[in-house]
């Protein structure tokens, strides 16, 4: 005999499937921020400071890189061969790698150089006359110091795949907090009756219980900034990834592989090195991997060819329309390029020039507009991300994210602390295989998208079925 179950029976049994999703979703929700809250306030909080990078370093270090008078409309600049020359004077040991470009009017001019031990070094001059300024290591720059901070880089590898993890996590920290957060019928009315209590808007008091010294002050401060600042932070994960390990060069490769990445045709017409471009330092996303191209001498020149020199490089790169700001560096080996490049923060305006050193042929004269989508898109990602795209509007939007996210780093703990079973230390309640499995199911999407943390998310599952297991076993011996 088949029994069919009741409506109000198939109610009930819905409900109670329902409180044990949201259980399970609040255990993995728990348990992600468990990995990722310490990282994220210092993503944060480093990331807000890197913002106002530009107006921090003008304040730190204005004395090497704004000029005391802005350079007039009149007055003659030395060449980028004169700063070099006053370079080596004062450092005659070190190897010149690069010529810096004045970004303004009142801003100094650069040389890149490597001391002996291998340390790099820009030292600041006044493109007027020569003028030494000063110098400093360039990982000793205070928003540099943040900018490897914020990456972790600055502790290794492996700190820095942390990082990688991290993005991965808050995706998934997201899609549960969303559903936690979901009002669920219940219309945003909290238990006084007002609306949007919890959902919209921050209560101090709950049941008659007065005070923010409650639980659900802290709760509904995590929840409310959350949900406020969700897609600006989903966008930061997702957008960050670019500079990782793992998932930024695979998506690059994959971009390049199928034609959306930098215009292989350009480099495939051009001699070419095994040498990558971000052998010269910092350059765009896209072009990381691309290759150097080679100088390569005219058919019987012989070998006494001269070098074009950087001051005809530095005239090419800006007959070319090189924006101001950009990075000359010079040939390291005997068939290495002259590469101007410039990434401002007008997208349409980067640039990079590969120039023969031997003839003054351009050989690659790449700009954003030759790009693939992907890396169009991926491009302008990392300008919005850093706060660049649209100006002050950019970085006041992203700051107040990163003040939410920081407030929901530091609510969290203190509403766990609050709700914790009394006098113990412990994590929401475990549910059965089966909603367990659904509540995974909600993360799969960040998972199949960032590898690497659904290695560890799957690390995480076998994790919680074996003490599921273990609790069972000892439930059933009871």
């Amino acid at each position: 005999m088949t029994i069919t179950a009741t409506p109000a029976q198939a109610r009930a049994a819905t409900a109670t499937l329902g409180r044990a999703l949201y259980r399970g979703l609040w255990r993995w929700h728990f348990f992600a921020g468990l990995i990722a809250l310490p990282f994220l306030l210092l993503l944060a909080t480093t990331g807000g400071v890197y913002l106002y990078k530009d107006s921090l370093d003008r304040l730190i270090d204005g004395r090497l890189l704004v000029l005391d008078q802005p350079v007039a409309a009149g007055d003659a600049l030395v060449p980028p061969s004169a700063l070099i020359r006053a370079v080596t004077e004062r450092h005659p040991s070190a190897t010149v790698t690069a010529y810096l470009a004045p970004a303004a009017a009142d801003r100094s001019a650069g040389i890149a150089i490597r001391d002996p031990d291998g340390t790099a070094r820009t030292v600041f001059l006044d493109p007027r006359d020569a003028g030494v300024l000063g110098d400093r290591a360039d990982l000793a720059a205070p928003m540099m110091v943040v900018r490897r901070l914020h990456s972790l880089i600055i502790a290794g590898d492996i700190p820095n795949l942390i990082i990688e993890i991290v993005g991965g996590w808050t995706v998934s920290l997201i899609l549960t907090g969303i559903y936690l957060w979901w009002p669920r019928g219940r219309g945003g009315q909290d238990g006084g009756g007002q609306r949007g209590g919890g959902v919209f808007r921050i209560r101090t008091a709950s049941r008659g219980r007065p005070g923010p010294a409650g639980r659900v002050f802290w709760r509904d401060m995590h929840a409310v900034i959350g949900i406020v600042v969700a897609p600006v932070i989903v966008f930061l994960a997702v957008s960050g990834m670019t500079w990782t390990q793992v998932w930024g060069p695979a998506v690059r490769t994959a971009a390049t592989d199928a034609g959306l990445g930098y215009p292989l045709g350009v480099w495939q017409a051009v001699p070419v090195s095994p040498v990558p471009t971000s052998a010269l330092g910092d350059t765009a996303w896209t072009l990381e991997d691309a290759p150097l191209p080679r100088s390569v001498a005219p058919a019987g020149s012989g070998s006494a060819m001269p070098d074009i020199g950087i001051d005809r490089a530095d005239t090419i790169a800006r007959r070319l329309g090189i924006a101001p700001g950009y990075k000359l560096s010079v040939p390291r080996v005997p068939d290495g390029v002259y590469t101007a490049m410039v990434f401002p923060h007008d997208l349409a305006r980067q640039q990079i020039i590969h120039l023969n050193r031997w003839t003054g042929e351009t050989l690659i004269d790449a700009r954003y507009a030759d790009f693939g989508a992907v890396a169009r898109l991926t491009e302008w990602g990392v300008n919005v991300h850093m706060g660049q795209e649209y100006g002050p509007l950019n970085r006041l939007v992203l700051l107040i994210a990163c003040i939410g996210l920081a407030a929901m780093c530091l609510a969290a703990p203190v509403m766990w602390w609050k709700r914790r079973p009394k006098g113990r230390l412990a994590a929401p309640r475990q549910v059965e295989g089966r909603v367990m499995a659904r509540a995974a199911a909600l993360m799969l999407v960040p998972a199949v998208i960032f590898p690497v943390m659904g290695a560890t998310m799957l690390a995480a599952l076998a994790a919680e079925t074996m003490a599921f297991l273990i609790a069972r076993r000892r439930h059933a011996a009871t």
